[in-house]
């Protein structure tokens, strides 16, 4: 199995591919990783058009066209599998990151389009939603109170970590999910599996929802 991990320029992207199929004669599959979280965000009327366009350039243009530029590679293979990372912000507005998500639920329907647009020819696509990821990276950047708050939502007693998003994508991109394509997948520790007035009515020793 050759994996190639990226999505950036449409330059940096065709070198980055043509190198590894050089280098291991194929590529299998496809792990899209991008986004644009660095990028200036925020409500509809503070954004300004520039920005959302290159929040949108990150996450879904570049995310195009790492798959644009791979199908050759996959169906010189004989199939592949592709797998890109989503975001639970895609699921529900927010009260902020406006771009990220409207970006994001992108990456959800070009997961869809391009499960059924390349199914035929064994070339799979499928999409992880991360949730709350705490890394030794950023932890420090992460107010206790917004851990807080997604730990009481959290169904399980921890935060996510960067291997739980690895686990996911090492199964879509073997033959264990060769039945699997077009879906989407909440890593989050069931965050948002239930209603959102959970974690308030837990505090008050309720059961009702």
């Amino acid at each position: 199995m050759v994996c190639a991990t990226y999505s950036a320029s449409k330059h940096i992207t065709r070198a980055y591919l043509t190198d590894t199929a050089r280098d291991h004669g194929s590529i299998d599959v496809l792990v899209n990783n991008a986004a644009g979280v660095g990028l200036k965000d925020g409500r509809v009327d503070e954004i300004s058009l520039e920005d959302w366009d290159a929040m949108f350039a990150s996450g879904v243009r570049g995310t195009f066209y790492a798959i644009k530029a791979v199908l050759p590679y996959m169906r010189a293979a004989g199939g592949g599998s592709i797998v890109n990372i989503g975001s639970m912000a895609s699921i529900s507005g927010d009260l902020g990151s406006t771009a990220y998500a409207c970006s994001k639920a992108g990456v959800d329907m070009l997961t869809s389009s391009v499960a059924l647009q390349y199914g035929k020819e064994n070339i799979r696509c499928n999409c992880v939603r991360p949730g709350l990821i705490v890394t030794p990276q950023n932890e420090a950047h992460v107010p206790q109170q917004l851990k807080d708050v997604f730990l009481s939502n959290i169904e399980v007693n921890r935060y996510g970590s960067p291997a739980d998003i690895a686990h996911a994508c090492t199964y879509f991109a073997s033959d264990e999910s060769g039945y699997v394509t077009g879906q989407v997948i909440n890593v989050d520790g069931g965050l948002n599996s239930h209603a959102p007035t959970v974690a308030q009515f837990r505090s008050a020793g309720s059961r009702t929802w």
